[in-house]
């Protein structure tokens, strides 16, 4: 019993990270296009995130396409890769989405 209460406190204060969320993506590098809004998640085995509520798409800012990566095996449980403008903390920033 004394072994059991201090690691259920530690499992029990240890964050959780693994979750799905939806964001704004500029998927053609256009500023004249609309942004997308689409889920990413950390995990294929993550639940989908709940759909979100109406909201303005950011505004775009002029920026040269990213350049594009090289091969690599997409995770387990999608077919393909890309890097896409995502908007996040108030700002755009590169990252690989993948589906």
């Amino acid at each position: 019993m004394k072994i059991i209460l201090p690691l259920l406190l530690i499992f029990l204060s240890v964050p959780a990270s693994a979750a799905c969320r939806w964001v704004w993506t500029d998927h053609d590098n256009n500023i004249f296009t609309p942004a997308q809004r689409i889920q990413v998640c950390d995990s294929t085995l993550d639940l989908p995130a709940l759909s979100p509520l109406p909201e303005i798409a950011p505004l775009q800012t002029p920026s040269l396409p990213s350049l594009p990566a090289l091969p690599a095996i997409p995770p387990l449980g999608t077919t393909s890769c890309t890097t896409q403008r995502v908007y996040e903390f108030g700002r755009w920033v590169d990252k690989r989405v993948c589906r």
